[in-house]
């Protein structure tokens, strides 16, 4: 049974011979009644109080949680970013691996095909050098063989021509 301060101000006894002095009681009942409200006006301010905080806990812990998974997308988003990076970096050290040795492969090649050059200039310059001796000793036989120039030679000019 919950009173209110209304019923307590309100509350009549029965007089009786010998009972309570009634105006002792009727200040005592106006007393209790007013801190009655008071407290009543009290918790009702604590109550609403209380629905506030309560109201207020309810948004910090949804702000928490909006947080929380916040954080968490953004780790997932971060570690994510670290997988695309590695992955794009595992890719380009094996783009780069592969086009180096792919430049490897094509100077190796040109330097085979420059050897391979160099042989046939060699070879060309020897082919040379051999027709062009064969071609000053046929012509030199000829010279030496050419009757005019044979009666030059008995004297002491083909011994200085042949000295050379």
């Amino acid at each position: 049974m919950s009173l209110t301060p209304l019923e307590v101000k309100k509350q009549e006894f029965e007089k009786v011979f010998r009972g309570y002095d009634p105006v002792a009681v009727d200040a005592f009942l106006e007393l209790v009644s007013e801190d009655m409200a008071a407290l009543v006006l009290r918790i009702n301010g604590l109550e609403e109080r209380l629905q506030a905080m309560q109201s207020t806990v309810e948004d910090y812990r949804q702000m928490e949680q909006a947080l929380k998974e916040t954080m968490a997308g953004a780790q997932r988003q971060a570690h994510e970013a670290k997988e695309a990076a590695t992955r794009e970096g595992e890719l380009l050290k094996r783009e780069a691996k592969m086009e180096s040795e792919k430049m490897v492969a094509d100077a190796e090649r040109r330097r085979e095909s420059l050897e391979q050059r160099i042989g046939e200039l060699q070879a060309g310059e020897r082919a040379f050098l051999n027709r062009l001796k064969a071609f000053l000793d046929e012509h030199r036989r000829t010279l030496e063989a050419h009757p005019l120039l044979a009666d030059s030679d008995a004297g002491p000019r083909t011994k200085g021509t042949r000295e050379r």
